[in-house]
């Protein structure tokens, strides 16, 4: 399987901002009949994602599911931090992340966000490293 590795490098410093975006996508996944698997760093990160996407548009609508839920087998979108919930596929991985998802290979399309402070570019740049090692169709995206 080809992989592509989108990378999203955020200008914005708020603490949302990552959030934001993983909802956006999430959203245009969605409407292409795309399922994913947001992967968090946290669960209070899951928790704050999962309500986010009820909320961060008024006119849309996400169906989505926490990995732990009993919804979760049948949702298009599913929010974790743990890769054991991953036991199924899926066709997308937001990552949220700072470290790269043990089970990658099992998604063809990853949207990484790295947020806007040095930690997290430091560790970006590790991961875009390692896809790039791995012979990943990497693309960069400043926002």
């Amino acid at each position: 399987m080809n992989h592509s590795v989108d990378f999203y490098v955020l200008k914005d410093t708020g603490v949302e901002a990552g959030a934001l975006l993983a909802c956006r996508l999430a959203e245009k996944a969605y409407s292409h009949h795309k399922t994913v698997y947001i992967y968090c760093a946290e669960n209070k990160i899951a928790v704050d994602l999962d309500k986010l996407l009820w909320t961060f548009k008024e006119e849309s609508f996400i169906p989505h599911a926490s990995a732990t839920a009993a919804t979760a087998a049948d949702a298009p979108i599913v929010i974790g931090c743990d890769t054991t919930a991953l036991n199924r596929d899926y066709d997308i991985l937001i990552n949220l992340h700072p470290e790269i998802n043990p089970h990658w290979q099992k998604f063809s399309r990853i949207l990484d966000i790295v947020a806007n402070e040095p930690l997290s570019k430091e560790l970006g740049r590790q991961r875009y490293k390692y896809y790039r090692e791995a012979n990943c169709q990497l693309s960069l995206h400043e926002l």
